[in-house]
């Protein structure tokens, strides 16, 4: 379902935008979408962060780690 918004600008601005052929809703919808998906990627982004801060962090590193399952095998 769209809806419809009212948008003010200079007839300057509107002028060039029909000399490069460009289509107003077009536009606006594409840098709308862009920017949605920009937000939920840094909500996502944060949920990540907040999980990785309750994880413990360990004194051995991966190499170490490794190593020692490669030992008791």
């Amino acid at each position: 379902m769209k809806m419809v918004y009212i948008l003010s600008m200079d007839k300057e601005l509107r002028e060039e935008m029909e000399k490069h052929d460009m289509k107003l809703n077009e536009e606006i919808e594409g840098f709308i979408r862009k920017r949605v998906e920009q937000l939920e990627k840094g909500e996502i982004l944060k949920k990540i962060n907040e999980i990785l801060f309750l994880i413990p962090e360990t004194k051995s590193n991966s190499a170490e780690m490794v190593r020692e399952d490669r030992d008791n095998y």
